[in-house]
């Protein structure tokens, strides 16, 4: 050292904020020291230090053997290197980190593409391994001839940039164990890293290549700490490129992988992937133990897959395809990698746990581009949770969904995240969830697919929200056989069919979605309705939604299932469209509630073109129960008295589907004195009776008294009750033929001039006497005229 004591090194004085810093200083021939002090709790803290001043120059002597087209490290040119060569100072290589006392195994020629190429590399190899590991340097510019695969060791980098190898037999062209080895867990060899090269597997493809097996081109088994980077693989046959089997911390960073030929029997093996992550199975791995020890910590990053020169493409580009029962593949990552025309899936997460697949570009796939799954739990249970699928861009899925996560039945995957995903260009759904627990899919964006935009499929407490679908062939989102599903924020542009917001049953006919949220969507040119709760949705509330025709032919802003029950629709946005109430709001039997107080009138809370002006909170609140009024009792205060023989008609709204059986009208202070003839009547908006009751004839009407009437005849013929066609505007009818006729208790009379203007309401028919036929829509009342009677009357 300089002479200073250690302990006048200190350069901070003892009041400083850090008083123990050390400044600089040098020891000749050390390359690191080790140090101990107490920090600020008087504990005693252990400190490494490298020194600052060991050199990288050692390369100097390997640099002098350059050939002269300046290829790097190329020492076969500069004459025969004798190793090991042990370095005193670390070797600096492209993408390796300095290791202090590095150990260079320099492959030396000749070499002639032969299988003594092969020898001359594992010799190197095994030296590697002799000496503890190292570093084995292949020459750049030349091919080498591969006839049975090379073999790495423990603590081994190879460094192969600008090298080719080339299988010239029929087997692979490197694995981390030989044949006669067996390890189990991660104990086989491990620490091993392959810088650069291109591994060609030069599969047979009928004209070129000897390569027929079924046989990967690099296999890592039983091992850990495995590093691929800067690697090309080419033409692999029926198996895989890399195959990461029973590794813990395998990465695959910055490779390519092209072309592959499935040379199997009768072609049975399309499904291969490029990169398979995979387990220590009976028939799936190379060498025993065969004790189940699944790949994790997998790291697949900046990768590329498509078809090389003369091979098509890989079945899938990363993914498993194995696994047995209680055994996941835990903490897999495929990032920012680019997948071309794989023939299947291009990415196929079977049975991974806590993975991610992120930022991946991947186009024109023959099935889903990503695809995540599960063995069927009633013959291999396994219990895989947390996949985070965002930021990729998918395009052109041939035959299934842009991404599709599917559990079963028996196992519902949990912890499901699909964000940020482009999906465009894709023959069937673009995210489909299905038997998953409460996943959640936002801002991701829809382009063009011929079936379903978003799809949540059983999956209970699906949430789909701030996604923007356009041009979704069928619906733009889709909640089938799912309860407690959340759609809220989406913004939707265009279906070919259906619906933009779908609540309904699963594909089992009876499996229901119900307590669904829908809020704060906007949806533009839906083929049928905005939002449409189907069969037996139950529970259901849409509030806060923006629902426009656009160029679009969208019917109505909702569509409800005669079925669908207990829902609501409250504060939505159906303006702009030229919809009446009845139209925008086509409802159920079991008629929605609409506003506050348990409202049910039409349009209620919800904006709409033409409104029929919804009752207040308190009048809603009034309604008898089970029963439709032509206006609250809250507004009746007066009695007013008809012309005798003219059918009077007051308007009242009724749901689609409501069954009415009785009719009632309210008599005032005055009786009916020598009546002859009394019936009521119910008319459709265009004042068609559809049903009435039986002549009461010469029957007492007393003052103050509710007359309750039963259906008799409909538009069927004779009939005790009618169905409702329609949501909408209906007419209730009274006529009384008497000496006196009674007073009819109301909001009272109103001038012609008003009760005339279109549609109306008050006498029409006059000279009435015998109820009229209804039968087949026989009987129309005469139009408006005279003075309008808004009487109380009900229908239930």
């Amino acid at each position: 050292m300089d002479g200073t004591p250690i302990s006048e090194l200190r350069s901070n004085a003892a009041s400083s904020s850090q008083p123990g810093a050390i400044r600089p200083f040098r020891i000749d021939g050390v390359q690191a020291i080790d140090f101990e002090y107490l920090d600020a709790d008087s504990n005693p803290v252990r400190w490494y230090q490298v020194g600052r001043e060991v050199a990288t120059g050692a390369l100097e002597a390997a640099e002098a053997a350059l050939a002269e087209a300046g290829r790097k490290l190329d020492l076969e040119t500069g004459g025969t290197v004798e190793g090991p060569t042990t370095f005193e100072q670390p070797l600096t290589a492209p993408n390796l980190v300095d290791l202090v006392g590095a150990r260079w195994f320099t492959v030396t020629g000749p070499f002639d593409g032969t299988a003594a190429d092969r020898a001359k590399i594992q010799a190197r190899l095994d030296a590697a391994r002799d000496a503890g590991g190292g570093v084995v340097v292949v020459p750049p510019g030349r091919t080498y001839g591969i006839d049975t695969f090379l073999v790495i060791y423990d603590n081994t980098v190879l460094w192969a940039y600008g090298a080719t190898f080339k299988a010239i037999g029929n087997s692979g062209i490197l694995r981390n164990f030989r044949s006669d080895e067996t390890f189990a867990g991660y104990t086989g060899h491990s620490h091993i890293t392959l810088l650069g090269g291109t591994y060609d597997g030069n599969a047979a493809d009928g004209s070129v290549g000897t390569v027929t097996a079924e046989t990967d081109v690099i296999n890592f088994v039983h091992g850990s700490d495995i590093t691929v980077r800067d690697v090309t693989v080419l033409n692999t046959s029926t198996a895989h490129a890399l195959e990461f089997n029973s590794i813990d911390g395998g990465r695959a960073i910055n490779c390519q992988f092209y072309g592959f030929r499935d040379n199997s029997a009768g072609g049975t093996r399309g499904f291969s992937e490029a990169v398979q992550i995979d387990m220590s199975k009976s028939g799936s791995s190379s060498i025993g133990a065969f004790d189940n020890t699944a790949a994790r910590n997998i790291r697949i990053e900046d990768c590329r897959f498509g078809p090389s020169s003369r091979l098509g493409t890989f079945g899938r580009a990363v993914g498993s395809h194995t696994l047995t029962s209680g055994v996941v593949y835990d903490n897999v990552k495929v990032l920012d990698c680019i997948i071309e025309s794989a023939t299947q899936d291009a990415i196929y997460a079977y049975g991974w746990s806590r993975s991610l697949i992120r930022g991946n570009t991947i186009r024109n796939t023959g099935n889903s581009s990503i695809r995540y799954a599960i063995p069927d739990p009633a013959t291999t249970p396994t219990s895989p949770f947390g996949v985070t699928i965002r930021d990729n861009t998918c395009e052109g899925a041939a035959s299934d969904s842009g991404i599709r996560v599917v559990g079963a039945a028996a196992y519902r995957i949990p912890l499901v995240s699909i964000f940020g995903n482009t999906v465009k260009g894709i023959t069937g759904n673009a995210i489909h969830t299905e038997y998953c627990a409460a996943p959640n899919v936002g801002k991701n964006t829809v382009d063009t697919t011929s079936g379903t935009g978003l799809y949540g499929h059983y999956s209970d407490g699906v949430n789909f929200t701030a996604n923007t679908i356009r041009n979704a062939g069928s619906n733009a989102l889709n909640v089938s056989g799912s309860v407690g599903a959340v759609v809220a924020s989406n913004t939707v542009d265009t279906t070919g069919s259906n619906f933009g917001v779908f609540i309904g049953q699963g594909a089992d006919g009876s499996t229901n979605s119900t307590d669904a949220l829908v809020v704060g969507n906007h949806i533009t040119a839906a083929a049928s309705a905005g939002i449409r709760f189907s069969t037996n949705a139950a529970r259901c509330t849409a509030a806060s939604n923006k629902i426009r025709k656009g160029s679009g032919t969208t019917a109505n802003g909702f569509s409800l299932a005669a079925s669908a029950t207990g829902c609501a629709l409250l504060g939505n946005d159906l303006a702009g469209n030229g919809w009446s109430a009845a139209t925008a709001l086509s409802v159920s039997t079991a008629a929605p509630v609409t506003g506050p107080g348990g409202m049910q009138a039409l349009p209620g809370s919800n904006l709409v073109d033409t409104d029929v002006t919804p009752l207040p909170a308190l009048e809603a609140a009034m309604s008898p129960t089970d029963r439709y009024e032509t206006t609250s009792r809250l507004r009746c205060g007066t009695a007013s008295t008809p012309v005798s023989g003219a059918l009077y008609l007051v308007p009242i709204w009724l749901p689609k589907g409501r069954v009415i059986s009785t009719l009632s009208f309210t008599s005032g202070g005055t009786a009916a004195a020598s009546p002859t003839n009394y019936w009521f009547t119910l008319h459709d908006a265009n004042r068609v009776a559809l049903a009435r009751t039986a002549d009461q004839g010469t029957a007492a009407w007393a003052a103050n008294t509710t007359k309750t009437l039963a259906i008799a005849q409909t538009t069927a013929g004779s009939a005790s009750s009618y169905t409702t066609p329609y949501a909408g505007l209906y007419y209730v009818g009274f006529m009384v033929a008497a000496s006196t006729v009674p007073n009819i208790i109301g909001e009272g009379s109103v001038p012609a001039t008003i009760a005339n203007t279109a549609p109306g309401f008050g006498p029409t028919s006059s000279g009435q006497t015998t109820p009229p036929t209804v039968t087949a829509g026989a009987f129309t009342a005469a139009a408006f005229s005279g003075s309008g009677i808004l009487a109380y009357g009900t229908a239930a």
